[in-house]
């Protein structure tokens, strides 16, 4: 009888729509840091001959913060490899600044710093960014979190279905404050930080019982520390942008760093669902001169995310390049990625992929991987 009227309970639930949307978190902060590596190794043998002995490597670091009064955001994405004995490696930083002109509006200026050094370059290439811009991107992974916690509750039968949106955002605003609980808390924390996440759960009036009870605290543990699932980022938004560019250095001795370029940059992200994910880059460079707009360089990007659990995500990507001399042909650059990432344990993912690249009037080259990922954190 008690399952029946959980069921009656729960099936408005299963008819209506869950109460709280992605771009319902609004927050006055929002940041967001990873650190991933992942790497492969390729032998092969043909008799008494190794036709292939290749390895790889890659480490990717993002951090994040957006305020009412200001922003930054800086990227850094280094890669090495080692084919036979031939080594080489690319390491590109990205890092900007912005400040919003009036708190309660979205506009605002700002400055990038581009650079880059690879295998044959002579010195680091670099560039700077100034303009404005209009727009603002948030991070909701907070709420994406508290969405995954109030789903295990439901399956375990805590709570008898969705809690009010003003909860939810309560919550997610609690996980937001993970840093602040633990510099003031200490080592306990994660005591603090849990009571005050079920004390939000106890003003709904939903909750079956008069707490969460060890299983509440198990899921929450395994959503809030990625023990044995994991969230993927979430964001939603979008901004424009426009400037100039101001080369600083070239990669070669031999070649001058140029006149400054007119840019031009967009991005969007859009979350159709709590498991579903678009975002989307554009930027367009044009000579500052007499060749503007007739030597152009473009390039865009659009990456789709998709949790086909709590630890199987599937991940495509396009990304396309053009290159418009003032003369001779235009170059165009294709690439498509796909891949699965398996969750194993401890931030440790088994990934499976594969890419196309077709560049200008090259053949095309196609390339499959299975590797393992960390994500420190």
């Amino acid at each position: 009888m008690k399952k029946f009227l959980y069921i009656i309970a729960l099936l408005p639930n299963l008819i209506l729509a869950q109460n709280v949307k992605v771009t319902d978190y609004e927050v006055p902060v929002s940041r967001a840091q990873t650190l991933r590596f992942d790497g492969a190794w390729n032998w092969s043998q043909t008799g008494d001959e190794v036709t292939a002995n290749n390895a790889n490597a890659n480490l990717l670091f993002k951090t994040f913060y957006s305020s009412l009064p200001l922003a930054w955001f800086v990227d850094v994405n280094a890669f090495g490899g080692k084919s036979f004995g031939s080594y080489s490696h690319n390491v590109v930083l990205d890092a900007s600044f912005r400040k919003y002109i009036w708190e309660n509006r979205d506009f605002f200026g700002f400055t990038r710093l581009n650079a880059q050094h690879a295998k044959d370059y002579q010195k680091i290439a670099s560039d700077l960014t100034v303009g404005f811009g209009y727009g603002r991107y948030i991070n909701a992974t907070a709420l994406a979190k508290a969405v995954r916690i109030e789903d295990h509750l439901i399956k375990d039968e805590v709570i008898p279905g969705y809690l009010p949106k003003e909860t939810m955002i309560n919550i997610a605003n609690i996980i937001e404050r993970e840093a602040e609980y633990r510099d003031v808390y200490g080592e306990i924390y994660e005591k603090e930080w849990f009571d005050d996440i079920e004390e939000e759960i106890q003003k709904s009036g939903i909750l079956e019982e008069d707490n969460i009870g060890s299983i509440g605290i198990l899921r929450m543990r395994q959503v809030l520390f990625g023990i044995n699932e994991r969230v993927n980022d979430r964001y939603y938004g979008w901004d424009v942008t426009a400037g100039i560019l101001f080369p600083i250095t070239s990669a070669y001795d031999s070649i001058p760093t140029g006149n400054p370029n007119l840019t031009f940059g967009g991005r969007y992200a859009f979350p159709i669902t709590w498991r579903t994910q678009i975002n989307t880059t554009a930027d367009v460079f044009t000579p500052l001169d007499s060749l503007a707009f007739d030597q152009l360089r473009a390039r865009v990007g659009i990456d789709f995310i998709y949790e086909l659990s709590n630890r199987i995500n599937f991940v495509a990507g396009y990304r396309f390049g053009l290159l418009k001399p003032a003369e001779g042909n235009v170059t165009r650059e294709h690439n498509v990625t796909a891949s699965f990432w398996y969750y194993l344990e401890n931030n440790i993912y088994l990934t499976i992929s594969a890419d196309y690249t077709k560049i200008g009037v090259l053949p095309r080259i196609i390339r499959t991987q299975v590797g393992l990922q960390y994500n420190l954190f």
